[in-house]
Parts: C-alpha cells; sequence; structure tokens
C-alpha cells in the first residue's frame, strides 16, 4: 500500500517535472535557431531524434537521427552590421 501511496505521489510531479525540462528545451531551440547561441551549445528535441548544434562562426547544424540527415545553416546574413561576431 505504502508503494502504491509512493508512486501516486511521483506521478502527479512527473508531468510537471517533464513540462518544465521540455519549456526549457524549445527556449534553447528557439535561441539556437534565432542565432543566440553560443558555439558548442546543444539542444535535443523532446522525442530525442533532433539534434540542434551551433558550431563555430554561428552556423547551426540539425541532425535528425531517425533519417540520419543533417542540414546547416548560417544564422548571420552578409554584410548584417547588427550581428555581433
Amino acid at each position: 500500500m505504502a508503494f502504491l501511496a509512493l508512486v501516486f505521489a511521483f506521478g502527479l510531479h512527473l508531468p510537471y517535472a517533464f513540462a518544465e525540462e521540455s519549456a526549457s528545451q524549445y527556449a534553447t531551440i528557439n535561441k539556437i535557431i534565432r542565432g543566440e547561441g553560443k558555439p558548442g551549445e546543444t539542444a535535443t528535441a523532446k522525442n530525442g531524434e533532433v539534434i540542434y548544434t551551433v558550431l563555430e562562426g554561428g552556423v547551426v547544424e540539425i541532425k535528425n537521427l531517425r533519417y540520419n540527415t543533417v542540414q546547416r545553416f548560417n544564422t548571420t546574413r552578409p554584410n548584417d552590421n547588427f550581428k555581433s561576431k
């Protein structure tokens, strides 16, 4: 009976913990995509299949592990004087 109460109590807090973690990951992913991430910064999508990484020079790499694909794009535009280097 005590085990059941423990499982129930843990279950009540579990969705909140996951929601907080995924909201944090979404914020990091958005930051990376907008070009505000620092080289080496990484975020993984909730399903764990897509990894966003900031490479040197502001290039963002998106790896999809499920489909074994990689995309890279530069978040800075040529002659963008407002973007800090």
